[in-house]
This record gives structure tokens, sequence and C-alpha cells, in this order.
């Protein structure tokens, strides 16, 4: 997880900016993008440094919070993905991850009957329905 919501807010905009393949995104016009959107949206004067976004950039290509993100430099100078269909935010499901899900639809199946849980019906019928839908199809 990221340590603070700024660094969320960083990858988000550095993710949107990636994925805008009609521009030609330098490490300086991305450090431009991630302050002014962090002043728009958060009224953040200071802006960021090359460096922050720089690590950025490592913390999305790495495991560490499961991004993975194929960024690439080419033209030793401009960033992009470089599977132009890779987004931060639509990540996929892995086996495990909806072996894990269906495990924890199945506890709250359990405890259905329970008054606070009585709502919960509907949606793991739905979380249910979906997850069969990804085992099939994913």
């Amino acid at each position: 997880m990221p340590v603070n919501k700024n660094a969320l807010l960083r990858y988000k905009i550095i993710d949107r900016s990636l994925r805008n393949r009609y521009r030609r995104w330098t490490i300086e016009d991305l450090v431009d993008a991630v302050s002014d959107a962090l002043y728009d949206m958060e009224g953040i004067q200071k802006g960021v440094s090359l460096r922050t976004v720089q690590a950025d950039i490592q913390m999305m290509r790495s495991d560490k919070l499961g991004y993975n993100a194929p960024i690439e430099v080419y033209d030793q100078k401009f960033y992009r993905y470089a599977d132009p269909n890779y987004s931060i935010t639509e990540l996929p499901l892995t086996k495990e991850d909806v072996r894990l899900i269906d495990k924890a639809v199945d506890l709250l199946a359990k405890a259905e009957g329970q008054p606070e849980l009585q709502a919960t019906g509907r949606v793991l019928k739905r979380v249910r329905k979906r997850l069969i839908a990804i085992l099939n199809f994913g």
C-alpha cells in the first residue's frame, strides 16, 4: 500500500498520462503533470521533484504493490506502457485471487442469517455469478 494518499494519487496521474498514447511523455512532462494535478486536486503548491516521479515509476514497475507496470523508455527519452491496454486501475485477477475471493464469499454465506448481514445475500449472489464468469472466460 502506498505510504500516503499523495503517493496513490501520483501513481494514478502517471498511469493516466502513460495511457495517453497521443502524447510523448518525458520525465519532465510527467513531473509537470503530477505537480499540476496535485495542485488541482489537493491544492498542493510545491509540486513534486524529479526524484519522486522516478521513484514512483520504479515502484509502479515493481511487484511491491502488485502493479508490475510495463513502463518502458523509448527513443532514450520518452515513457509509455509497453502494453497499450495496461492500467494500474484495471489489473486482472489471478486464479489465486479468484480462489481467495471465492473462499471469502463462502465464509460470508455461512454468516448470512445474522441480522447485520441480511443485505449480503443479493451481493453474494452477484459476486458468485461474477466469479463463475471470470473462471469460465478469464
